[in-house]
């Protein structure tokens, strides 16, 4: 009974997590500076450091309506 319902626990828990699919875990990315994110990606490699985005650098946009 007692290998029944920890089997039962373990199951429902890998369960939860089975990743997402990759189309999921993209974000759209309109409006990110790739450049920027490249120069400072290659920045900080060459300095031996990882970056994540968090929050990707956007692209400057011109206010319309002049």
């Amino acid at each position: 009974m007692k290998l029944t319902l920890l089997l039962a626990i373990a199951a429902l828990g890998l369960c939860g997590c089975a990743s997402a699919p990759k189309s999921e875990l993209t974000v759209n990315d309109d409006g990110v500076d790739r450049a920027r994110m490249t120069i400072i990606e290659e920045q900080a490699a060459r300095s031996g450091v990882r970056v994540f985005w968090m929050n990707p650098p956007r692209k400057l946009s011109t206010p319309s309506g002049g």
